[in-house]
């Protein structure tokens, strides 16, 4: 028998089993590019103010966040610009999370070593889970682009982008299939994916202000250098991601072939004979199980902060030499002197919006711990114990709440003294913890939904990122948008204000949020003591 035999198989089952989480991603990119094309096309329907969308974006410093895209004087080029933050981080989450739980989560649950009991081959299993979900990523690739053409972009240009949407895809699932062969645990993968996606966001934003070579150094950047809206477009860029794809591909199958099944290369640490003190309460085992997940997060939130804390001065300066710019912001010729004053507060704002939903995505994180410790019969052994259902989950709830709370300071912290720094003003460090504050009760909601769903829906407990899927697209693109006013004050991160460091929170707002979480954390509780352990 061949070590590929079985992969039609495999990938039938891989695609009975999982078609439900294919499509909804796949849906949901396009579909928030539809989004985006809808309310683009209404705010700029005429050529002239296409023509002026490069000179209200302010310079070099929104291509840090969103790259430097080519064809900005048309309509192909506008709708690519508005995407590419979305783009940057849900089309690389897509293809972890759809690669790691295609292999290292079957691998981890001990499913896939039934599976190759029968006459499958070692490889199958991995070459399903690369093939179904590369096609799921270009599928997606070339409905985005299509997706972007009733809207008056032109056809070849959103073929072009289309498909460098779809590299960059390809190239997370590469490097998920690789990370799933290294170590041995799925929150494993998922830390080496997004630190990854994290490197390559932030060297492709370098790239911009500098250019020279580093507008080459990674997958991100490819998908400007294909500049599909621009005069000078080009095809050959995309063959980079495809062979890099290939190339991690063929690694991680040569890595398979030197471990065993639901081992890894990595190996962990012996651990210690005996636990100490406090890995044997509540609290301090659920603390050990989470403080990894928290530092890699917290890292992460403190490097973007940074980059974007440090953009401070030249985002005022971009608003000074834009006449047309400066009087969007109120910071025309008579209030130069207060630029800063009336340019940052908004700004720091939508920063402190884009913090909140990586905050609110660990909290999502945490809670999904809960459902594994159901699904691999651990909970049950614990629940064996002396011990209530209250009293295991409220340590394991303070604990991601108190992990939030540091990703979150640890972000805030990042993001103003690099503002501060750079504005030479220390005053911005307090006024931005303190708006970073105001964003809690949202995180508590999404908290709180996951609770509730752990207690009462455990096996529907994937709808919490649905929900935090679509907030967080209202959230970013919502207001650029001209989205209806009702609509953005029902999202949790924008129903405290739109500008929390200028006008500071809304009271009614933080009071609503905070009620709403505090009560769907009761109805976990609740949920959790009624129901049967385990529900699979």
């Amino acid at each position: 028998m061949s070590a590929a035999a079985g992969t039609g198989t495999m990938t039938g089952i891989a695609l009975r089993t999982g078609w439900r989480t294919l499509l909804t991603w796949v849906v949901g990119l396009v579909a928030v590019m539809v989004m985006t094309g809808s309310s683009i096309s209404a705010l700029y329907d005429t050529p002239q103010k296409v023509a002026g969308y490069a000179d209200s974006l302010g310079g070099d410093a929104l291509a840090v966040i969103n790259g430097r895209v080519a064809g900005l004087d048309t309509l192909g080029g506008v709708l690519a610009n508005e995407f590419g933050f979305v783009l940057s981080f849900a089309v690389p989450v897509m293809a972890i999370a759809l690669t790691a739980r295609h292999t290292r989560r079957e691998e981890e649950t001990g499913r896939l070593e039934l599976l190759l009991a029968a006459r499958i081959g070692r490889h199958a299993p991995l070459a399903a889970a690369v093939l179904l979900v590369s096609a799921a990523t270009v599928v997606m690739g070339v409905g985005v682009g299509a997706a972007m053409v009733p809207f008056g972009a032109e056809a070849a240009g959103a073929l072009r982008y289309g498909l460098a949407v779809a590299g960059l895809g390809l190239v997370f699932v590469g490097v998920t299939a690789v990370a799933a062969q290294v170590v041995g645990h799925a929150r494993a993968v998922w830390g080496i994916g997004l630190a990854v996606t994290l490197v390559s966001f932030l060297v492709r934003g370098v790239g911009a202000l500098r250019e020279g070579a580093l507008v080459w150094a990674g997958p991100h950047a490819w998908v400007d250098e294909v500049r599909a809206f621009g005069e000078d477009a080009r095809w050959w860029p995309l063959a980079l991601p495809v062979a890099l794809w290939a190339g991690l591909v063929a690694l991680a199958f040569g890595l398979r072939s030197r471990r065993d099944v639901g081992g890894a290369l990595l190996r962990p640490r012996r651990a210690h004979p005996r636990a100490s003190a406090a890995l044997q309460t509540p609290l301090g085992l659920a603390w050990h199980q989470q403080r990894t997940v928290v530092a890699g997060w917290a890292l992460g939130a403190a490097a973007l902060m940074a980059v974007f804390g440090s953009l401070a001065q030249e985002i005022v300066d971009a608003v000074l030499d834009n006449p047309a710019l400066g009087e969007f912001f109120g910071a025309g010729p008579a209030a130069r002197g207060r630029a800063t004053d009336l340019v940052l507060p908004p700004m720091m704002s939508t920063f402190l919006v884009l913090l909140a939903l990586l905050v609110t995505a660990y909290v999502l994180v945490g809670v999904g711990s809960w459902r594994r410790e159901e699904e691999s019969a651990r909970l049950e052994v614990e629940l064996s114990a002396p011990r209530s259902r209250a009293a295991w989950l409220g340590p394991r709830v303070l604990v991601v709440a108190l992990g939030a709370v540091g990703v979150g300071a640890v972000g805030a912290l990042a993001l103003g003294w690099s503002a501060a720094a750079a504005l030479e003003d220390g005053t911005w460090l307090g006024e931005v913890l303190g708006a970073a504050a105001a964003h809690l009760p949202a995180v508590v909601v999404f908290l709180g939904l996951g609770a509730a769903l752990f207690g009462w829906l455990p096996r529907a407990t994937a709808v919490g990122w649905v929900v935090f899927s679509v907030a967080a697209v209202l959230a970013y693109l919502g207001p650029g948008l001209g989205l209806p006013s009702w609509l953005l004050d029902a999202t949790p991160f924008l129903a405290v204000g739109t500008d929390v460091v200028g006008e500071g929170p809304q009271r009614s707002g933080l009071a609503v949020l905070s009620v709403l979480g505090l009560g769907l954390l009761a109805a976990g509780l609740v949920g959790l003591r009624r129901r049967d352990v385990p529900v699979g």
